[in-house]
């Protein structure tokens, strides 16, 4: 059964116009990806074409998972991550696959809402093991709550250097 919820962020600091640029700008994304937490960072793919912009990743992840999850994992909580932007609807499309039998999926979208622009992200968590699927994928939201906090943060850090470099 999939968890579903959603996150929003302001995003003060940014226009629509700039945010049109920046989603589809690989040395933006990348940098992005340098600096959000985890280790063993791999970068498979950052490519853009036209107006849209593709990311395949894989990165290992400092998270808080319960024991019964962690008997899943070897050395470490590992994501490959893949994300589709598309620059003229400001959305962008998020795989996300693990060590473990778990999935996420995202859909982002920048818009204005009210003269402010926020970024809007729609989740979806699958995790498939039995009977405690719903416990596992509710602490998951948990830390997707957390890590996309912290990336939000990130954009906002990476967007200053980008918008003033």
């Amino acid at each position: 059964m999939t968890h579903r919820f959603n996150v929003k962020h302001p995003l003060n600091e940014l226009s629509l116009q700039a945010a049109r640029e920046l989603m589809v700008d690989p040395a933006f994304q990348e940098a992005v990806a340098r600096k959000v937490p985890g280790f063993n960072l791999n970068i498979l793919e950052s490519t853009r074409t036209g107006r849209g912009y593709r990311m395949r990743r894989e990165v290992n992840m400092d998270v808080n998972i319960p024991d019964l999850a962690k008997k899943f994992l070897k050395d470490a909580f590992k994501i490959w991550r893949t994300e589709d932007w598309e620059a003229d609807t400001l959305t962008c499309r998020s795989h996300m696959k693990l060590n473990m039998p778990a999935e996420f999926r995202c859909t982002i979208r920048i818009v204005e809402y009210d003269g402010q622009v926020v970024a809007d992200h729609d989740w979806e968590v699958d995790v498939h093991v039995p009977l405690i699927h719903g416990i596992l994928a509710r602490h998951a939201e948990s830390e997707i709550r957390r890590f996309n906090q912290i990336e939000i943060d990130v954009i906002r850090q990476v967007m200053s250097v980008h918008q003033t470099g």
